[in-house]
């Protein structure tokens, strides 16, 4: 009961938060448009992180520490694969759809009954994007993807790769978690893709998952990240490559790599039918 009571609490306070946020929405055609870039636009999005990140990766200063700071990018990005996957497992197991979703009649159970559920209220940005999509919203198309918001996946995801950037330099990893709070995590509360529930929880995961993979994983393999850190600094042409790839997927939050790993196991199932 003190459970259900303590959830409710949140519930009100994210929902409270949530339409002070959204309420600066609906005035100005050119602000809702600069806030509405983040959501689609991957440079807008993610390439002051990625950028903050290879400004770390190939700081200057001695062999020491660059190899300290390289290892904590590493495992940054390790625990990054870690959180996508814990927020995207939990979010097909919660439904709880997003803010704007919510706008709309809606009906659920209670016992055996259905009844109405209470809507929330909702601004709809003025940019052209957001005006469609709720123009289609309200002709009933929705996506399975808007029903399933708790946690962010963006929050955890890049509030992961600031923390980490912070932990390997104070000064520019101070500049991306500023972007990911403000510009990545606020744009989404503001424009009702996310409530402020959705993205405190999905970038409390990313810490904590961060700072458990930092601590374990760490200590546990350092005769393994000892030399991948050192075969960076001997081979800087070819983990420059390495780190430019990587970093391109990371600002598509892997996006481009799931349906990649899709297609190899289908072929390699393929294949070995194919032999069989």
């Amino acid at each position: 009961m003190n459970n259900v009571l303590l959830f409710t609490s949140l519930t009100s306070a994210s929902d409270y938060l949530y339409q002070l946020l959204n309420s600066v929405v609906g005035h100005s055609w050119v602000l809702d448009t600069l806030l509405t870039l983040p959501l689609e636009n991957q440079l807008v999005k993610a390439a002051i992180v990625g950028g903050c990140f290879v400004a770390v990766w190939f700081g200057r200063g001695e062999e020491a520490e660059i190899v300290r700071r390289r290892k904590i990018l590493l495992l940054t990005l390790l625990a990054a694969v870690f959180v996508i996957v814990t927020t995207k497992t939990i979010s097909k197991t919660v439904f709880l759809p997003r803010p704007f979703i919510q706008s709309q009649k809606a009906f659920h159970l209670e016992g055996d009954q259905l009844v109405e559920s209470q809507k929330l209220p909702f601004r709809v940005p003025l940019d052209d994007e957001s005006q469609k999509g709720f123009q289609a919203l309200q002709k009933g198309e929705v996506f399975q993807n808007d029903l399933g918001s708790f946690p962010s996946d963006h929050a955890g995801f890049y509030l992961t790769l600031a923390v980490g950037i912070w932990l390997a330099s104070r000064r520019i990893g101070s500049i991306a978690i500023a972007w990911t709070v403000l510009v990545i995590m606020g744009s989404r509360v503001i424009t009702g893709q996310h409530s402020p529930l959705d993205v405190v929880v999905g970038g409390g995961i990313g810490i904590v998952i961060l700072l458990l993979v930092q601590l374990i994983v760490g200590k546990g393999f350092r005769k393994l990240l000892d030399p991948i850190t050192r075969w960076t600094l001997q081979h800087q042409a070819l983990s420059s490559a390495l780190i430019f790839i990587t970093i391109f997927e990371a600002a598509n939050t892997l996006q481009n790599l799931r349906p990649l790993l899709k297609a190899g196991m289908a072929i390699g199932k393929h294949l070995i039918k194919g032999q069989l």
